[in-house]
């Protein structure tokens, strides 16, 4: 019959392709998968037969990972990302010689990645068998929640956290009932309200929050996207995770300079003081150092990232010191660049005496002197150090403009301009 529709014969399937239908068929079982000898080609085929004739997709696949869950529309799976991140939990893993609390590497299936630009925090929901788990990494460190670890549920519901990093991760299993969720997180100046995702294979979910979980309270409930479903009207406390597996530096910078410098000292003790998370802070070399009125402001840079950290008696009432971090979420690099900041003191603050408003910048690391205009013959001279300038920004100057603009002029030590532009004011 197929000879009269002129369609080629029955084709027997190549065996590497038999092989990964067999694997397939297994991981969606849900049974771990170990690769017996190297796939050089590819990976899961469908395949379909219509009258004689056979028609093949290949799916490229790393030939050592085992395949994720089906693609849940709202999570991506960045292999390129989990790959390596995975590699290095398993590292530390056996760094610390944890290695009995986990399955083999091999058995390790990622579900999805978080890989936020804004921040150097990595997420991996990793599953083996009927065990699931967070990988964490930085540019410096590596977190891994503990597989084995029980979980503390919210009252009523079957959510719960299973890691909470130093980094902000906020990551575990939603009630099974609930299509998506809402966190409160709630510090002591702010509180914040986040839609989460689900992951419904598993019911997983990750939260990269701002504050340091140590000084925050979350509260969780169903979402909907209604006005007034779930959450809003009745959430329920979130209990802290489960101390992490694993908790380690594996990358740490060679050396960094400036640590021992006043400005270094300062970024200490703000970043300690602070609600907010910074990521790799041991890797941040402090630059300008600015001080006035019972508070200070100092610059940290870490590669391409910088960060602002500012505090003091005069921050806030005037009777106790207070803390923040300004890390610069802007994700497309340019040669000078302001940071964000917030005003210290004066009436915004709570206090009598006269506002302080930082004007904050990085610069080519070559730089020595940076030239601001304010206009209204408002012109300052900031020095620079390790590529960033701070000052208090001059008063009598036009603030009621929010596109206002402020004419800047870099050089270096010789004098040469490196740089001619206009920063924002604000």
């Amino acid at each position: 019959m197929t000879d009269d529709l002129g369609l080629p014969g029955r084709r027997e399937l190549p065996p590497e392709v038999l092989d990964n239908l067999r694997m397939s068929l297994r991981e969606g079982m849900g049974k771990p998968v170990r690769r017996r000898w190297p796939i050089v080609a590819a990976a899961a085929a469908v395949v379909a037969v219509l009258a004689g004739a056979l028609v093949t997709t290949v799916l490229v696949r790393d030939p050592d990972v085992p395949g994720p869950a089906p693609a849940n529309p709202d999570f991506a799976l960045d292999l390129p990302k989990a790959i390596p991140a995975m590699d290095r939990c398993w590292a530390a893993i056996r760094a610390q010689n944890r290695t009995a609390g986990f399955p083999a590497r091999e058995e390790w299936v990622p579900q999805f990645t978080v890989v936020p630009s804004w921040t150097s925090v990595t997420v991996v929901a990793v599953k083996a068998g009927d065990k699931v788990f967070f990988c964490e990494t930085t540019e410096m460190t590596v977190t891994v929640s503990d597989p084995n670890a029980a979980p503390s549920y919210a009252a009523g519901t079957k959510a719960a956290a299973l890691l909470m990093s130093r980094n902000g991760t906020v990551a575990g299993v939603a009630d099974p009932g609930w299509t998506g969720m809402e966190i409160f997180s709630r510090a002591a100046d702010f509180t914040v309200t986040s839609d989460v995702k689900v992951f419904r294979n598993g019911n997983l979910f990750v939260e990269l929050s701002q504050f340091k979980p140590s000084r925050t309270t979350y509260s969780v409930g169903p979402y909907t996207g209604e006005p007034g479903d779930g959450v809003n009207v009745a959430p329920y406390g979130l209990p802290p995770a489960p101390e992490p597996a694993v908790t380690s530096i594996d990358r740490p910078p060679p050396s960094v300079p400036g640590r021992d410098t006043p400005a270094g000292e300062f970024f200490r003790t703000c970043v300690a003081g602070a609600t907010e998370t910074l990521p790799d802070e041991d890797g941040y070399q402090a630059g300008t150092l600015l001080e006035g009125d019972d508070v200070k402001v100092v610059v940290g840079r870490f590669g391409e990232r910088s960060v602002v950290c500012q505090g003091g008696l005069g921050y806030r009432e005037g009777t106790s010191e207070h803390y923040r971090v300004f890390a610069d979420t802007n994700t497309d690099p340019r040669p000078v660049n302001k940071l964000r900041t917030e005003t210290l003191g004066g009436s915004e603050q709570g206090l009598p005496g006269r506002a302080k408003n930082p004007f904050i910048g990085t610069v080519p690391r070559t730089a020595a002197t940076v030239k601001l205009d304010f206009g209204a013959g408002k012109k300052v001279d900031a020095a620079v150090t390790e590529g960033t300038f701070a000052i208090w920004r001059p008063d009598g100057i036009d603030t009621e403009n929010p596109d206002a603009q402020v004419g800047v002029v870099v050089l270096d030590a010789a004098g040469a301009m490196l740089h001619q532009g206009t920063l924002p004011l604000y």
